[in-house]
């Protein structure tokens, strides 16, 4: 039998298909292999957007699942609903992640409901205003720089804290921060949430170092624009000029991040760690 460069075994008389390679494309979805069996997942905003693309995700890997949310009660159980549809087991907790003691009691009930965590997954996050995204640096106000500090860094430090105990007593674990393409090359807009997603970064590198030894790994995205229903507020020519921005000329999607988490939190990343990984379709490279 013949093989072609990739190994694979050629079949004689094959017709080429016209599509190109299955593997280079974003439509052919290979089976899951549940890497994440018997694991369990803590997913901060997973009540909507990424987050709950990545609850399912995490799911369809073989994790039980913890879902944080503030407000969104409803979403919050549906995908509750979701995963377990997916035969795994699944609770909904509300929790302030701004608050350090709510963060405290979201990580305990998580453990009493699902017995230990695993996996946490940080994209609980200040809401995207448009007015707080194009106003000029000078008008910003002292609220407006603090919530995107208080939610989206303070909330993740707060969450990782509860968290890191139970992952040193198993000797293991994989934390995952949500920083921004943004946070890494800079922008005209959005200057706050810049801020805050900048601290992320620098925080994914200083718990790497601090807590690598006691084999937990801690590693951050840095995304670009991904399709979520936040976004559905920009103008649409806002959108037409983001979608052109990446090399790929159009924006990702919340699934699209959620396989780079499952694989994040897998043993395919076992030596991985303090990585700051972009999923931007190219932005960076602008």
């Amino acid at each position: 039998m013949r093989y072609n460069a990739f190994g694979v075994p050629r079949v004689r008389d094959a017709k080429p298909s016209r599509r190109g390679p299955s593997f280079i494309t974003r439509h052919v979805r290979p089976g899951v292999v549940e890497r994440l069996k018997d694991r369990v997942a803590l997913v901060t905003g997973g009540s909507g957007g990424i987050g709950r693309a990545t609850a399912i995700e995490l799911a369809k890997e073989g994790a039980d699942v913890a879902i944080q949310y503030n407000r969104g009660k409803d979403k919050a159980d549906d995908v509750v609903a979701r995963v377990r549809a997916l035969g795994r087991k699944a609770v909904a907790v509300q929790a302030d992640v701004s608050e350090r003691e709510a963060c405290k009691r979201l990580v305990k009930e998580t453990t009493t409901s699902l017995g230990r965590i695993d996996v946490v997954v940080c994209f609980a996050g200040h809401p995207f205003r448009s007015e707080e995204w194009f106003k000029e640096f000078t008008a910003l106000t002292r609220e407006e720089f603090e919530r995107p500090i208080q939610v989206d860094l303070l909330g993740s430090a707060f969450v990782a804290q509860a968290a890191i105990e139970g992952m040193e007593s198993q000797q293991g674990g994989s934390i995952v921060f949500i920083g921004s393409t943004p946070a890494l090359t800079g922008d005209r807009v959005g200057v706050t949430y810049l801020v805050a997603k900048a601290g992320i970064l620098g925080l994914t590198r200083a718990l790497a170092m601090i807590y690598g030894p006691k084999g937990i790994r801690v590693n951050a995205l840095a995304l670009g624009s991904i399709e979520t229903e936040a976004m559905d507020s920009l103008p649409e020519e806002e959108k037409r000029m983001l979608a052109d921005e990446p090399a790929m000329k159009r924006w990702g999607t919340p699934e699209e991040v959620a396989r780079v988490v499952a694989f994040l939190a897998s043993d395919d990343a076992s030596y991985i760690t303090g990585q700051t990984i972009v999923v931007d379709g190219g932005y960076a490279l602008r």
